[in-house]
């Protein structure tokens, strides 16, 4: 899987050891997980195979903080982990303040990685909500088109990184390639089996 961005987000994830999951909102058979109003599909790469450039820009949600990234903070990754972080905002001090508090090198990790699906999701929906507290963020995760960048544990996709630090990253106008087939083209699916009706 590779994924691109304007804003300069280049990077490659191996494909080959965890499952895929789907998420569309309830459970339809014994022992299956859900969360509701989800719509996504992800998976995690192959241990240490993760390598790139991932720019987070304004508009991408931070949500374990319920925030719109403010100012661009650029991510290094190496080998399935995040190794350089640069960005000149509170958004960058944030990240890194919060990683660095568990005192777990396994918090830098890449974890799960997929695309939002759900056509009635709202990137907005954080911003107008009036009781963030309690609000859950199914919306940002599951918004049309999102790339669902996520940091730390692996363990839901049968993984042994169960570091307790994580972020989930929604990220938009990125374009995606699945085994070079053309997935999303700058947050809009080019691939016409995987478009809402009349999208």
């Amino acid at each position: 899987m590779r994924i691109t961005s304007p804003g300069g987000t280049d990077v490659t994830y191996g494909l080959k050891q965890y499952p895929v999951i789907s998420e569309y909102g309830y459970t339809d058979e014994p022992g299956r997980w859900d969360h509701f109003p989800s719509g996504f599909a992800f998976t995690q790469a192959t241990d240490g195979e993760v390598n790139g450039t991932v720019v987070l820009m304004p508009g991408d949600i931070l949500c374990a903080f319920k925030r719109y990234i403010q100012s661009p903070v650029t991510l290094t990754v190496k080998d399935g982990y995040i190794v350089d972080l640069k960005g000149e905002g509170t958004d960058a001090l944030l990240i890194k303040n919060y990683i660095d508090s568990f005192g777990d090198p396994r918090g830098w990790a890449i974890s799960h990685i997929g695309w939002g699906s759900n056509e009635r999701a709202t990137w907005h929906h954080i911003a107008v909500s009036q009781e963030l507290a309690s609000e859950h963020i199914m919306n940002a995760l599951s918004f049309y088109g999102n790339v669902l960048f996520s940091t730390g544990p692996n363990t839901e996709l049968g993984g042994t990184n169960d570091t307790p630090c994580h972020l989930d990253i929604p990220l938009r106008g990125c374009s995606l390639w699945l085994d070079d087939i053309h997935i999303l083209d700058k947050g809009d699916f080019a691939y016409p089996e995987l478009r809402a009706p009349g999208r």
